[in-house]
């Protein structure tokens, strides 16, 4: 967990540097972590009774068990949570980040040699959502938050 916080800190100083050097600004900002837990009910308990993070959007799969929960930190940034699978071991999963054009962060991180999937329409959430790969392994997903989406009404309707 400790590396994972590492990398959402490397992520931010990073985003920092960019515009004060005037970078490009195609990434808009880190919009969630990814965690897969063994206990999805009790977690969820956690994140929102303990911690006070509403619970934006749940999915369960059809016959009820659960397939992920988002639970809001702020207006944009959401923890998710997965449960445990034999292919997704507990801990670190991924982080998402919110980009203006899916397709334009896509062909330039594709051009820079990332091994970057393409550009698709989450059937659940609404949002346009590429995959990319850094170096070591991680997964990040490159989110396009159309009207539509989800998470941009989630984020929309926000109230603290």
């Amino acid at each position: 967990m400790r590396s994972a916080l590492y990398l959402v800190i490397g992520i931010i100083i990073g985003a920092g540097a960019a515009t004060l050097t005037g970078q490009q600004r195609d990434i808009v900002s880190l919009n969630h972590v990814a965690i897969a837990v063994a206990d999805f009910d009790g977690a969820s308990a956690f994140y929102s009774d303990v911690m006070g993070f509403p619970r934006a959007f749940v999915f369960r799969e059809a016959d009820g068990s659960p397939y992920l929960a988002y639970f809001q930190v702020n207006r944009n940034t959401f923890v998710e949570l997965m449960p445990v699978t034999p292919q997704r071991p507990a801990g670190f999963v991924h982080f998402g980040l919110e980009v203006d054009n899916v397709d334009a962060v896509a062909n330039r991180l594709r051009a820079r040699g990332v091994k970057v999937g393409d550009p698709s329409v989450s059937a659940r959430t609404k949002s346009r959502i590429a995959v990319a790969h850094a170096p070591d392994g991680t997964t990040i997903e490159l989110m396009e938050f159309g009207p539509d989406s989800l998470h941009r009404k989630v984020m929309n309707d926000w109230k603290r």
